[in-house]
Formats: structure tokens, sequence, C-alpha cells
């Protein structure tokens, strides 16, 4: 191979792939949603509703605490409190709250508990909770910027949180074991 041809691997350790799989979606859905609503062709609601529902879900999942049930088998940031450093946890904990305390935030909340409603075929307002949510999907692409730092912070709450779990753990925070399996490919 010749060295202009030689492409460098890059490998990023993703630190939980359940937030980093989230948080992908997340970025993924604003994304096209921005396109979507910035363009000047008509959109229907349906393509609007696409994009809008991820982004809310996700992020809600991420940082809404589960209930008793749920607790076992939901990740979200506060049930890895319990797994991280007993000196960092005062600090996450005060990130978490003013995340949840976030205007932006509580709207997507406030929407996410609003498009539950879609669940229910037997509620007869789905056309206005569609609709909301919509409007909701505009609002939230007018303050994208505020939405964007909202997404920052909780990558950040994220990434210091595992930190925090490696650090109690006394595992190096800067180390990562892989195994890579290479195969030969016939010919």
């Amino acid at each position: 191979m010749d060295k202009k041809e030689f492409v460098p691997a890059s490998i990023r350790f993703p630190l939980h792939v359940d937030f980093d799989s989230c948080m992908e979606h997340v970025d993924y859905n604003l994304e096209r949603l921005s396109e979507l609503l910035t363009n000047e062709e008509r959109v229907s609601y349906l393509e609007i509703l696409n994009y809008i529902v991820p982004i809310i879900t996700n992020i809600c999942k991420i940082v809404e605490p589960p209930t008793k049930k749920q607790r076992t088998h939901t990740f979200c940031i506060e049930t890895r409190f319990d797994s991280c450093h007993e000196e960092d946890i005062e600090n996450l904990k005060k990130a978490w709250k003013r995340i949840r305390g976030n205007h932006i935030y509580g709207r997507l909340k406030d929407s996410r508990n609003k498009a539950a409603v879609h669940i229910n075929s037997l509620h007869q307002g789905y056309r206005d909770t569609q609709k909301l949510l919509v409007e909701e999907a505009i609002y939230l692409i007018k303050r994208e910027e505020c939405l964007r730092d909202l997404i920052s912070e909780i990558n950040s709450l994220i990434y210091n949180t595992e930190i925090s779990v490696r650090k109690k753990e006394s595992s190096p925070l800067n180390v990562d074991t892989i195994s890579i399996r290479v195969v030969k490919e016939s010919e």
C-alpha cells in the first residue's frame, strides 16, 4: 500500500455504550430536524415527529431517574451515581440537578409526557398532541443553541460520571483494554 493511500486508524472508545448510543441518536435527529425545519419547503407533521420524538425520549431516558421497577434494567445518569467515587458524587448530583432544572430540559420532559399519549390508541386528541410536538420542535430549533448547550452539558456529565466510576474501580483513567481479532480474507 502506498503511503498516500494509508489512512491511520481512528478508534474511539465509548465509556458507556448505552449513553453513547442515545446521544448519537440525539445528535443525528437534531441535525435532520434542523435541516428539515430550516428548509423552505412544506414539511409534513409525520416527518417532524420522526425526528423530534427520538430527541425527546433519548434525552429524558438518560437524565430522568427510572422507576424502582426499571432501576436494575435501565441506564441513566442517576443509576451510575451508585458506582461513582464518593468524592465526586456531590458535584455530579449538582450538575445533574442543574440539567434537570434547565428550561429547555423542562420543555423536553413535558413534551415526553405528552408524547406518551400516542401510545394509548383510545386517546381521542392524538392530532392535538402531534400538533403540540411539531410546535415544540419548531420552538427547539429556534433555540437550537440552547438545546446544543444542554446536550453538551449532558455529554460532559456522562463523561465525568464514567471517569468517577473508573476512579472508584481504581482503573487507569486514560487506558482501555480491547481485544481485536484479525481474519485474513480468502482470495
